[in-house]
């Protein structure tokens, strides 16, 4: 195969985006799910010493959104498959208590 045909067949498969803004996309995903939960994080701790209490909503928001990641991540990349199936059960698990916590249903 030449050089061209090759590049012609990743782009088809990328829907015509180049392999670099990918994988520059996915990495952006990942700082912000790193800066989303150190955000949650010093909320959390600060609703906690003000005495304010917590905002399970706001906390659900953002487990959802890693239980979703790691799911996906799971369903299309083989290998490690079981961390991630564990790591995606874990933030689903939790935002299932946070949203019954947030109605007060536990």
């Amino acid at each position: 195969m030449k050089k061209e045909e090759i590049l012609e067949k990743s782009k088809k498969e990328n829907k015509n985006k180049d392999m670099y803004c990918i994988q520059v996309e996915a990495k952006g995903a990942n700082y912000a799910g790193i800066t989303m939960l150190l955000l949650a994080f010093i909320y959390y701790i600060y609703e906690i010493f003000t005495g304010k209490g917590s905002n399970p909503a706001l906390y659900s928001i953002i487990t959802i959104y890693n239980a979703v990641l790691y799911g996906y991540k799971a369903i299309k990349i083989k290998e490690k498959r079981g961390l991630s199936i564990a790591t995606s059960v874990i933030w689903g698990l939790l935002t299932v208590m946070l949203v019954l916590s947030y109605f007060k249903v536990i």
